[in-house]
């Protein structure tokens, strides 16, 4: 039987939502706000040959397009449950360290909360892929954070395929 979604590998989600918070989140932030150098241009008197593309106007569709996955980024964050944007913003965002977060939530085990963190990595997951579609970001941008198992995963101890 072929099942309708396939399963999804929570901690190589988890996984993933981390790469993208502590590498590729800070790579959009940069390109977001790295607009480049618009000074006036200098004329010298010497004729030229119109160049191949104009840089400025590059530069702004650059900055644009990483400014909107920044918004996509916000909006997936407020489309997560509360304790999971609240563990998202404080982790990620604000980089406190897990003991401190887990007194702001009210967690105090560390298999509790490491599930809570999953969990708010999967939501994060989910919603990124419609704020994208949203705000028009390109996967080559934010990719889809959803790793689902691997076939080999899905079978029981005795080597059968569970059917979902």
């Amino acid at each position: 039987m072929v099942a309708l979604f396939d399963e999804l590998d929570v901690d190589e989600t988890y996984h993933a939502v981390r790469w993208f918070f502590y590498e590729r989140l800070p790579e959009i932030k940069r390109k977001a706000g790295a607009w480049g150098d618009y000074s006036s241009p200098s004329i010298d008197g010497m004729p030229k040959a119109p160049s191949a593309g104009n840089g400025s106007e590059r530069r702004m569709i650059n900055h644009s397009r990483y400014a909107s996955a920044l918004y996509a980024v916000r909006y997936a964050i407020k489309g997560c449950s509360l304790t999971s944007q609240k563990i998202i913003q404080l982790k990620y965002i604000d980089e406190l360290p897990n003991w401190k977060i887990k007194n702001q939530i009210g967690y105090t085990g560390n298999s509790t909360f490491s599930s809570l963190v999953k969990r708010a990595a999967c939501e994060f997951a989910d919603c990124i892929e419609p704020a994208c579609d949203y705000y028009a970001v390109s996967e080559k941008i934010i990719p889809d954070l959803h790793v689902n198992q691997k076939e080999d995963k899905r079978r029981t101890n005795t080597g059968q395929r569970q059917d979902k």
